[in-house]
């Protein structure tokens, strides 16, 4: 790149004196191509119409995926005696709710892995289906062995929505509000999972509840099957598919402001990018780029990271609050478990919205690293207020103990200021991992972040009523306290800031390693950039004929995963 400190004087009609630095130029070199962030449209980072139902309509994938979570920790109980005439155990509450997990591995591997052969549309169309199926055979079930079968084939359609939807979304959303627009997904998993507690805490007494709360599944899916219509694929896979105009009218509804050289120009970059991250689709088998994933480093770097958050974000324990509170909620005392389920759900939408308004400004390392200290602290005070309920019980939960009441109120009180760390944190950021992830493995990376944050919910979901028994309330969360502060320090070192990076420029951060300190350097310099721009006054039409003339469209010597 030529030094900062060269000028490249230009002219046009109408202006005189206009100056552009050289790194402002877009010029190519080593490889390096157009940052997509630095041209930017007019009103970009205004919410339209348009692409808040765009958004929300895909985000009904996150709420169907947190509905059909947060349902079974409520509608379980309700099942009673009905199969088989005995209530159900421990052990068969974990199978019922462990199927759901393991739909989600299939699902998420699956549709993940033919995202790009089939397009984002329909593989959201697909999770659809399994979501409407699985719904209707849960609903209609007569026996444990039904239900599992059900609660596997929701699983599917989970696994497929949490690899989509922010995929989608993700592709689909301007830089200047990517945060945002990313956090409306992580949003509805939350509020999903909310409103299937509430429905629950107010079915207590109504007949035949456990079905009716599984059966209303079938609505979000439904109502997302019939807005598929008017939502647009993906630009980057309709230039993919050689569909250019398709791709250009896409982003003539997302950015309605924009001006025709604006719109060009981000096609252009779009499908730079898009050609020079499909070099390896284009030069390699399918064994050869599974191999690449991770003998690639910096491939390898960025598919560890997003999984390491996923993973991590999973082994908070968080989830057992949703798929055992009657369970659990019960066995604290409270007469209807229901509604002390809605408790850690409330809490944790609650700050997620907060954590989603703050992410463009803070960003997501900064959110972890600031907020995430607050589960620590929840948990530790869980950890000592289990211990000093349960000393009378042998420090283990008894069913049908009184335990006291203040004692009870601070084990709630735990819960809530761990749920507040999580909701600031992990509970939306997971969802961000598309924008580490280059184009070429994007769906592939995502689809093995998303696996294994299946994989470690399948291992926390099998084994906490297990745990509660066998280590006491005191040492699960005390084992939860660990993975915690594992994941925190892990993240201090390897997690890097993505705030203010185009979704096509942050995998550059895992060139050399994490990315950590380059993260720094690149949002510094860019801040610079824009800044001496916008002092500028630079017109876009400008940018074209600079872009153009320095060649940086051209994308045909650029190597991808060399």
């Amino acid at each position: 790149m030529a030094p900062r400190s060269e000028i490249h004087q230009m002219e046009e009609p109408g202006r005189t004196g206009s100056t552009v630095s050289a790194d402002w130029q877009l010029q190519r070199q080593e490889g390096h191509l157009v940052d997509e962030s630095l041209i930017r449209a007019e009103n970009e980072d205004k919410m339209t119409l348009y692409l808040a139902y765009l958004i929300v309509s895909a985000a009904l994938g996150g709420f169907l995926y947190g509905y059909d979570t947060g349902v079974v920790g409520v509608a379980l109980p309700y099942v009673g005696t009905e199969f088989g005439g005995e209530v159900l155990t421990y052990a068969q509450q974990e199978i019922a709710t462990a199927a759901t997990t393991i739909g989600s591995i299939f699902g998420a591997a699956i549709l993940g892995s033919f995202a790009d052969k089939w397009g984002r549309k329909p593989c959201l169309l697909v999770s659809d289906l399994f979501f409407t199926a699985g719904a209707i055979i849960i609903a209609f079930s007569f026996s444990l062995a039904q239900l599992t079968v059900g609660r596997l084939v929701v699983g599917v359609g989970v696994g497929g929505a949490a690899v989509i939807c922010p995929l989608y979304i993700t592709e689909l959303a301007p830089t200047a509000v990517r945060g945002r627009c990313v956090g409306i997904n992580g949003f509805c998993i939350p509020f999903g999972q909310t409103v299937a507690v509430a429905i629950g805490a107010g079915m207590q007494h109504t007949k035949y509840n456990w079905r009716i709360l599984f059966g209303l599944g079938v609505v979000p899916s439904l109502l997302q099957l019939s807005l598929m219509h008017w939502l647009p694929e993906s630009p980057r896979v309709l230039i993919l598919r050689d569909q250019h105009e398709k791709a250009l009218e896409t982003l003539k509804q997302i950015y309605q402001y924009a001006s025709p050289e604006t719109l060009e120009l981000k096609l252009q970059v779009i499908k730079g990018h898009v050609a020079a991250t499909t070099v390896l689709q284009r030069s390699s088998t399918f064994w050869e780029r599974s191999k690449k994933l991770w003998l690639h480093k910096p491939y390898r770097r960025s598919i560890l990271v997003v999984s390491m958050i996923q993973v991590f974000g999973q082994f908070t324990g968080y989830n057992t609050l949703l798929y055992y509170a009657g369970t659990l909620f019960g066995l604290l005392g409270l007469s209807n478990p229901a509604i002390g389920g809605l408790i850690p759900s409330i809490t944790n939408t609650f700050f997620l919205l907060c954590g989603m308004v703050m992410v463009d400004r803070i960003g997501r390392r900064g959110l972890l690293m600031r907020f995430g200290p607050i589960m620590v602290v929840g948990l530790v005070w869980c950890l000592i207020a289990f211990y000093f309920m349960c000393e009378d019980t042998g420090h283990v939960l008894v069913e049908g103990y009184e335990y006291p009441q203040k004692m009870v109120g601070l084990v709630i009180a735990g819960i809530v200021i761990f749920v507040t760390g999580f909701g600031s944190t992990y509970a939306h950021l997971c969802w961000y991992q598309s924008e580490y992830l280059a184009l070429e493995i994007r769906a592939a990376g995502s689809a093995i972040s998303t696996t294994a944050s299946f994989t470690a919910n399948l291992v926390v979901a099998v084994s906490f009523l297990s745990e509660l028994e066998a280590m006491t309330p005191s040492g699960t969360y005390g084992l939860y306290l660990c993975f915690v502060i594992i994941g925190l320090v892990l993240a201090y070192f390897c997690y890097p800031e993505t705030k203010g990076l185009s979704v096509d420029e942050a995998f550059s951060l895992f060139e050399d390693d994490f990315g950590v300190k380059k993260s720094k350097m690149m949002r510094k310099e860019k801040l610079e950039l824009q800044k001496q721009i916008r002092e500028d006054g630079v017109p876009v039409r400008q940018v074209v004929e600079v872009a153009k003339d320095s060649g940086a469209l051209h994308v045909e010597d650029h190597t991808v995963g060399a």
